[in-house]
């Protein structure tokens, strides 16, 4: 049966439509991030150099200053730390999918802040290229929300090969608990670029309240 014109053209224009508001909501949140957390800490900077300058002929002040601004760049380095993980994945051409994962989890982890815990089960298959690369993604989002939204001190990442099925579950421990029903009701009435990226490869995601806080549990079922 032939699809109409007409039908076919309304499906892409929504798709089009669909797409560009999730890319929109990326760059809003960039740049919200960049705005609120980067170049507020370079104005700082920005003003211990004008100190700097003022205070060249008291050394105790200037010494004062200097490590000042030492722990303030360091803090920008962190948030640009930040921003470039979102933004790639830092995966090899030759990486399969648990070690891109394991390597996901390694470089946003922060000890004595924000640690995350993975772990592997099961045989591992192996998945269409583009497929690994929206599962990366996916985790990686979640990852981040648990970190900004939450704010959990732990995030539980685990992989889980089985035969016909991959799952994966990302939980954290937030303080947000007490609403988890909340914020799963929220996130199924939500078409966001986690869900997009979920329908692109035939996977399904799901939110439900876990032992310690949200989790979000992935299926992708394995092509025979």
């Amino acid at each position: 049966m032939k699809i109409p014109l007409f039908l076919t053209r309304r499906v892409e224009k929504e798709a089009s439509k669909q797409a560009m508001e999730a890319c929109e909501h990326i760059i809003s949140e960039m740049g919200a991030e960049l705005h609120d957390d980067l170049i507020q800490r370079l104005s700082v900077l920005r003003l211990h150099f004008d100190k700097l300058e003022r205070s060249y002929t008291n050394p105790k002040e200037t010494q004062a200053t200097i490590q000042h601004m030492q722990h303030d760049f360091q803090g920008i380095t962190d948030a640009v730390r930040r921003i470039s993980r979102r933004l790639h994945h830092a995966r090899m051409d030759d990486d399969s999918l648990e070690k891109s994962l394991e390597l996901l989890c390694q470089n946003m982890d922060t000890p004595g802040s924000f640690r995350i815990h993975p772990s592997i089960t099961g045989n591992p298959q192996q998945l269409p290229r583009p497929t690994e690369t929206y599962l990366i993604r996916m985790v990686q989002e979640l990852i981040h929300n648990a970190l900004r939204h939450s704010s959990a001190w732990h995030v539980w990442v685990r992989i889980n090969w089985q035969p016909k099925q991959l799952v994966i579950e990302v939980e954290d421990d937030g303080s947000g608990f007490a609403r988890v029903n909340e914020f799963v009701a929220r996130l199924k009435k939500k078409h966001n670029t986690l869900r997009m990226r979920a329908q692109a490869i035939g996977a399904k995601i799901q939110y439900k309240q876990g032992e310690k806080g949200l989790l979000a549990v992935i299926e992708y079922g394995i092509p025979s």
